[in-house]
């Protein structure tokens, strides 16, 4: 098995999981209205990006297929940004519909992608493989933003595995205040990172411990998702 395809095993079990937790919660109107962990947005903006997300895929990949360059967002970031705030002010069953829908139509079109074994097609700004990984990540660090009953200590081993060390080296090409970052045993998800430890920046280092998923939280920008489980969480660069 490829290692797109692989990931592509990974990805499609989250989604799975992303859409009957969707399902399970049932939020009324006014829950999807309410503030999600992201700043400034509520959980009918983080639905909305997740459905827009896939659909831009989606729309580059298909494009990757016919042999064009077609652009996720059309309108640019200011279409992008129009999509998801008219798509925030709906209600949750349609919401959770297009959420799923827009999975659905993700996934035939890797699929297809896959068939054509067509993971090395060019697409806008990177080639198709790369789009794998990075739904995955929206659909397991988007759906912690939702604020409900999935949280961070429930990511995948795998997920924490594969996203923990990628995030340290993108600190680490960052301007950033110099860190000891150590995986504790206690709560980690996964085996082989516990007891890991890397320093970045250069200086006397601030030491930040704390479990696998708890230090991800972090580095990814969600510190409130790993609360209580890390020594301190320091302000770092922006990763995503």
């Amino acid at each position: 098995m490829s290692a797109p395809t692989a990931m592509l095993a990974e990805l499609r079990t989250s989604t799975v999981a992303l859409l009957r937790g969707v399902d399970a919660e049932r939020w009324t109107d006014d829950e999807v209205r309410a503030p999600s962990l992201l700043p400034g947005w509520t959980r009918g903006h983080v639905l909305a990006h997740l459905a827009r997300n896939a659909d831009g895929i989606s729309r580059t990949l298909s494009g990757a297929l016919r042999g064009e360059r077609v652009p996720r967002y059309p309108g640019g970031p200011a279409g992008r940004t129009a999509d998801i705030e008219a798509g925030s002010t709906r209600g949750f069953v349609e919401l959770a519909a297009d959420v799923r829908e827009s999975a659905d139509r993700l996934d035939r079109l890797f699929a297809a992608i896959a068939a054509a074994d067509g993971w090395d097609l060019s697409t806008e700004d990177r080639p198709a493989h790369e789009y794998v990984v990075g739904r995955w990540r929206e659909v397991e660090i988007h759906r912690i933003d939702l604020g409900g009953a999935y949280t961070a200590d429930q990511w995948p081993a795998e997920f924490v595995d594969y996203l923990l060390p990628e995030a340290v080296n993108r600190l680490a090409a960052r301007d950033s205040v110099p860190l000891r970052i150590e995986v504790a045993a206690g709560r980690s998800v996964t085996e082989d990172l516990v007891d890991r430890t890397w320093t970045v920046g250069n200086g006397d280092p601030v030491r930040v411990i704390g479990p696998d998923w708890g230090l991800l939280a972090w580095l990814v920008g969600r510190p409130t998702a790993a609360a209580g489980t890390l020594n301190q969480t320091p302000d770092i660069p922006n990763l995503l």
